[in-house]
């Protein structure tokens, strides 16, 4: 009688693990290609990727990283200098992450098959650090976004304010 040495779920683990494997070196070669001040690495089956942004001249250098598992929305962090997250801001309260899209007001929900980090999470988390030196200056997060705040979540639209 011959055992089986496998759990009988191994190989179908393995077939996703290497379509996932296949999205995060699709990635970061996107991402080497169009932006050599990004640093990236696959560690874990999770694509993790650190960056620089220096809006203007006069500006500090923000470092960023962002995390992608390939499949859900990836996450982006801002490393240095540390930003407290506050009510006017637009971040996550809990974890801190860039909120740099809305899924029902963007008519965006992420998107392996359809969606790129180089020409949309990348673009957008620079964009996030022009609008942070803004709210720096006029005290207004200058953008549309969504209020975070959990007792208050509206849609803000800042031309009609």
């Amino acid at each position: 009688m011959v055992r089986k040495r496998f759990h009988k779920n191994r190989f179908n683990t393995t077939k996703i693990s290497n379509a996932r494997r296949l999205i995060l070196i699709r990635e970061k070669k996107l991402i080497e290609s169009y932006y050599d001040f990004i640093e990236c690495r696959i560690i874990k089956n999770k694509l993790i990727c650190t960056g620089e942004s220096q809006p203007t001249d006069q500006s500090i250098k923000y470092k960023f990283n962002i995390v992608y598992d390939g499949l859900s929305s990836p996450k982006v962090n801002v490393v240095e200098p540390e930003i407290e997250y506050n009510d006017d801001i637009h971040m996550y309260p809990k974890d801190k992450n860039l909120c740099l899209y809305h899924s029902k007001t963007d008519d965006l929900i992420w998107d392996f098959r359809k969606h790129n980090l180089y020409n949309t999470i990348i673009p957008w988390t620079i964009e996030w650090f022009v609008y942070y030196e803004l709210y720096n200056i006029t005290g207004k997060w200058e953008h549309p976004y969504i209020d975070h705040r959990l007792q208050n979540i509206k849609l803000i639209d800042v031309e009609t304010d």
